[in-house]
């Protein structure tokens, strides 16, 4: 797979020729099986997706967290956020259990290019780069700005060219420059620095640019200097796991006006999540057999814990830290056959999309606690739908 898959980012973007991808692709990034699903699965994932961004753009959910908005000291910049996530489960009736929402998502390109090595048919069949580009261009007239040919833009994260998949920053700089634009890759700290992008696609994951080393992007971001996707307002509305608690809230969804199908499929795709705080300890430990506990603020599956093998001392440690108590969804598994014999896969489903629209859906495959890209024949793979 590996070979096959460097061959097939070389084919699709030529000037990857001169870049190390043999060092830059790990073993285990993409797996040679496909994860076949109802199409009501997808179904289910398209209209949940268009129901989640239509909350975000109500005014009154806006309205609601106005005051934190204010605190976190965040304005409306109008744009919203390219090839963001959102993250499912299957349940054992075959619906989606929303895990998390990530506005920094990781492999939309390389998902694509996945989709073509193997010439599986993509999920959302009008789905084509091309329409990145066309994001890129709406979020700029969100702005009121209006998109140039030679656009210039940045690809930032923390040290990008040590991020484990460094590769698709490679990727995305040559689609930009194939445009015309002139596309550069650059740690967050040195934006700005002999170059002025005027649209930055932002994987650095301070999501409220908190940090001080993060005050130049966030002073331009907030007097829109710079055109930030995703960013920390979109962070705040859709991605922050308070929002996960919130929307579960007896009463909350109705108040934004959710009614019939469209709050029962809500209902459904939304897990049980709760604040873990010293208020509700004994509550939430008698109950935690049936939770998952893990920071309302980090991404992937940092400082993260199962409720049924929390020791209570670990628990009282973490009541404090800003954490979300989580119905247990265990991931759904498939058994698929490896040269060394039949090996039960976990999966989840990552749902790309921009706006309310669906772009793509990959899997990730493995074994043990959490996804982690080192599992022989597990990685990323296709799903095909019927």
């Amino acid at each position: 797979m590996k070979s096959d898959f460097i061959r097939q980012l070389r084919s699709s973007f030529p000037r990857l020729e001169k870049e190390p991808l043999e060092d830059l692709v790990a073993e285990n990034l993409i797996s040679p099986f496909a994860v076949e699903l109802p199409k009501s699965v997808l179904e289910q994932a398209q209209k949940a997706v268009s129901l989640l961004f239509s909350l975000r753009e109500k005014e009154s959910y806006k309205n609601h967290y106005q005051n934190l908005i204010s605190q976190k000291g965040l304005r409306d910049p109008g744009n919203k956020s390219i090839m963001m996530s959102y993250d499912f489960h299957l349940d054992e009736n075959q619906n989606l259990k929303l895990i998390e929402i990530n506005t920094n998502a990781a492999f939309l390109i390389l998902g694509h290019q996945m989709y073509q090595m193997k010439k599986h048919p993509l999920p959302v069949s009008d789905f084509s780069l091309a329409e990145i580009k066309s994001s890129i261009e709406e979020e700029l007239r969100l702005q009121g700005k209006t998109p140039p040919a030679d656009l210039k833009i940045a690809i930032t994260d923390d040290k990008p060219a040590e991020q484990r998949l460094f590769v698709e920053f490679l990727a995305y700089n040559e689609l930009f420059q194939s445009w015309g634009w002139d596309s550069r890759i650059q740690d967050y700290r040195e934006l700005f620095q002999g170059f002025s992008p005027e649209f930055i696609y932002n994987r650095y994951t301070d999501f409220f640019l908190a940090e001080s080393s993060s005050a130049v992007l966030r002073e331009k971001f907030l007097n829109r200097e710079v055109c930030l996707s995703p960013n920390p307002y979109e962070y705040l509305l859709l991605a922050d796991k308070q929002r996960l608690i919130d929307w579960v809230t007896p009463g909350f969804l109705e108040s934004q006006g959710m009614s019939g199908s469209d709050l029962q499929l809500l209902k459904t795709v939304l897990p049980q999540s709760h604040d873990l705080c010293p208020e509700k300890a004994d509550e939430i430990w008698a109950q935690r057999k049936k939770l998952f506990f893990k920071p309302k603020n980090a991404f992937g599956s940092k400082q993260s814990f199962k409720g049924a093998s929390i020791s209570r001392k670990a628990y009282d440690e973490i009541l404090n830290q800003g954490m979300i108590a989580q119905e247990y969804v265990p991931a759904p598994e498939k058994n698929f056959v490896t040269p060394e014999g039949p090996q039960n896969f976990k999966f989840d489903l990552r749902c790309y999309a921009y706006q309310g629209r669906l772009q793509l859906v990959v899997a990730r495959l493995y074994q043990g606690q959490v996804t982690n890209l080192r599992t022989p024949y597990g990685g990323f793979a296709t799903t095909l739908f019927s």
